[in-house]
């Protein structure tokens, strides 16, 4: 059995959305999109930001008050606005999504985790939280049963046991990050899965898969006869431009 974990930041922080914080001492209950918007910030560039400030920042850009009487949550346009302004590389997978919605799951699924493999973390939003349950069968949100919105951030996956990993910003009281089966993926339904570049890493074309590639492609290697040619050739170019100076000068001379 095999965990594949993005690598994050040493400094990387979850961010629990219920949390109080100096910029916001009572927030709003429906952060789940700004929290993991801020983490988001974090792994494309690490210190950046001081993630709670971010979280509340954002909040009120987007939603309104991060006060608790705001029940206003986020939307993936605003995210992606966002995502473009501060320049975080990103893969909008609505094709993927609109496929997965269609009953055709294994082709979003496959390039989350090929994403994963390469250190690519991913934002979800699923259609409907209390469907949401960890590898143990435990409800994450033991509130919710109304069939909201919520943002979660897949970090990985098991490569046997059908769990994928999630910052869940709104089960502060498990382990993360959560793993999460597939299958209660599908049970909530997705509707935007927004692949991030980590730090370092640029944004790939539209058209790249994760599935068919590697990003960013690998440089090519180099034998050591092709380098000593590379040498030799570049010599022979520095002498024959010396001897053209030679002659040039003695003309020159004349």
């Amino acid at each position: 059995m095999t965990d594949f974990v993005v690598h994050l930041p040493p400094n990387f922080r979850y961010l629990n959305q219920f949390a109080p914080s100096s910029w916001a001492p009572n927030p709003s209950k429906y952060r789940c999109g700004t929290a993991v918007s801020a983490m988001v910030a974090e792994i494309a560039y690490p210190g950046k930001w001081i993630p709670e400030e971010l979280e509340h920042d954002l909040y009120v850009k987007w939603a309104g008050p991060d006060v608790p009487t705001d029940e206003n949550g986020v939307t993936k346009e605003q995210i992606l606005a966002w995502l473009s302004q501060a320049n975080i590389g990103h893969i909008d997978m609505s094709n993927l999504v609109a496929e997965f919605q269609n009953g055709n799951r294994d082709p979003l699924h496959n390039e989350l985790m090929a994403q994963n493999r390469q250190h690519v973390p991913q934002i979800l939003t699923v259609n409907d939280e209390s469907q949401l349950y960890d590898i143990a069968g435990h409800k994450l949100h033991a509130w919710a049963d109304q069939g909201l919105h919520h943002v979660i951030l897949r970090v990985g996956f098991s490569d046997d046991q059908g769990y994928g990993l999630y910052y869940e910003p709104a089960a502060p009281g498990f382990p993360q990050p959560v793993k999460i089966p597939w299958e209660r993926i599908i049970a909530c339904g997705l509707i935007t899965a927004i692949a991030i570049m980590p730090a370092g890493v640029p944004q790939p074309p539209v058209d790249f898969r994760f599935t068919q590639g590697v990003w960013p492609p690998p440089k090519p290697v180099i034998s050591i006869d092709d380098a000593m040619a590379r040498i030799e050739s570049v010599e022979q170019a520095m002498q024959a431009s010396l001897a053209a100076l030679s002659l040039a000068k003695r003309d020159l001379g004349h």
